[in-house]
């Protein structure tokens, strides 16, 4: 072979190995398994905490229990993994919007967990939505009350 051809080969076996490997890619996403971009799919707190409104519906509409606690993985809302009701992952990304859906949803409110979700509500969005779902006998009483994502509250 003379150099001609084997610049030509050197130039073109690039190209060549990225289609073959784009084609392979292409072929692993047509049957769910991508190879880039792995789905994980996320829970009701973790789909609430990262305001993805639609998936926290779908969730609930599939059967997934509104006030109940999850498992929220390490580094999708805090740096720690953490276990939290939906409405809790709402309260942390300060989402009055998704505090609405979830009640709209089926979330259950009384007195008491309002005022730990006020207590805890450091942002400027959600403690005025709070207030409207506040109920009749609900006090505004922080002294005993800790944020679970605080260093020294966290429930792994």
């Amino acid at each position: 072979m003379d150099s001609s051809r084997w610049a030509a080969l050197a130039l073109a076996a690039p190209g060549c190995l990225l289609a073959a490997a784009s084609t392979v890619a292409l072929m692993m996403g047509a049957v769910d398994h991508h190879p880039m971009w792995p789905h994980q799919p996320t829970n009701l707190a973790e789909s609430a905490g990262v305001r993805d409104e639609a998936e926290v519906v779908r969730l609930i509409e599939r059967g997934d229990d509104p006030n109940a606690r999850y498992a929220i993985r390490q580094g999708l809302i805090f740096d720690f993994p953490i276990r939290l009701t939906p409405l809790e992952a709402a309260v942390a990304a300060d989402d009055a919007e998704m505090i609405r859906s979830l009640f709209a949803n089926g979330a259950v409110m009384d007195a008491a967990l309002w005022t730990y979700l006020r207590c805890i509500a450091e942002g400027d969005r959600v403690p005025p939505t709070l207030d409207e779902f506040r109920p009749s006998e609900a006090v505004t009483n922080c002294d005993e009350v800790r944020s679970p994502w605080r260093p020294d509250t966290i429930d792994r």
